[in-house]
């Protein structure tokens, strides 16, 4: 695409850049499937190669985005705004959630303090 987004702080930039290539996308798809039809028409290919393309527009388009992020060593889930409103109990507010449950222990050690460790404060 030849893209260059410049601008005062990465989020900005990286917004910038999907909204340009979210809607670029969906053009080129769109347009693929106005070239298939006229195809059709003149029978060079066939009405299924029409709807196909139609298909994968919506599968792309119509679904809801979702990513793995990983920060470090732990992974999250995200979901755009439309998918954390539908799922408010899973994200809670936030934008992504953590994949694993590091809460989640053998012996419901999560969190406990360990026998013999001075916990009164000296100060």
């Amino acid at each position: 695409m030849g893209l260059i987004v410049r601008g005062d702080h990465p989020e900005w930039v990286i917004q910038a850049a999907s909204e340009v290539l979210a809607r670029t996308a969906k053009l080129e798809a769109e347009s693929k499937v106005e070239e298939l039809a006229f195809l059709a028409e003149v029978e060079e290919v066939s009405h299924i190669d029409v709807e196909s393309q139609r298909f994968l527009i919506k599968e792309r388009f119509e679904t809801i985005p979702q990513c793995i992020v990983t920060m470090g060593r732990i992974d999250y889930k995200w979901a755009a705004p439309e998918g954390r409103e539908k799922l408010t109990s899973e994200y809670d507010g936030h934008p992504y959630r953590r994949i694993h449950d590091l809460s989640l222990t053998f012996d419901d050690s999560f969190l406990k303090n360990e026998d013999g460790v001075d916990m009164s404060d000296e100060s």
